[in-house]
């Protein structure tokens, strides 16, 4: 039997809902400390806090902020895998919220290829753009850097 858009609309919001509710706690950690990084660490990155080196993820902050304030060539500048990120959430919001699926097959497979995708990529910023051009910049007051001066 076909399911009407009304019901299909529905019965996603009920599942979100559902998975909102489920998680709750583990949004509310991930908030908690994303809050302390920024407020008494000055970074988001944890990769950047305890390295000083990037990550492939570096820099997705700022664009998805580019995005939201409609800046998409900004947003391309600075990571262009923002989209392919805004893609694979559309994918995922499709398969889990209106086909239902608990399986994710496409998602898991989209996921799989945007992460290759980054680490390549990031290998190309890292050898064309460190240490010079931001986000691929190294951070001297990094934990590792601290402990080995002493």
């Amino acid at each position: 039997m076909k399911r009407k858009v009304r019901q299909i609309i529905s019965d996603g919001f009920q599942l979100f809902y559902q998975d909102i509710k489920s998680a709750r706690w583990a949004i509310l950690l991930v908030i908690a400390y994303f809050a302390f990084l920024k407020k008494f660490l000055h970074s988001l990155c944890p990769a950047v806090l305890l390295t000083g080196f990037p990550c492939p993820g570096c820099g997705l902050t700022r664009a998805g902020f580019r995005v939201l304030r409609l800046d998409l060539a900004g947003a391309w500048r600075v990571h262009p895998f923002i989209f392919a990120i805004i893609l694979l959430a559309v994918v995922f919001g499709a398969e889990r919220y209106v086909r239902r699926s608990d399986k994710m097959t496409v998602t898991k497979w989209c996921g799989i290829a945007v992460i290759f995708g980054m680490v390549a990529f990031y290998v190309w910023r890292m050898v064309k753009y460190f240490p010079d051009v931001p986000p691929m910049t190294y951070y001297h007051r990094n934990l590792l850097a601290g402990i080995f001066r002493r």
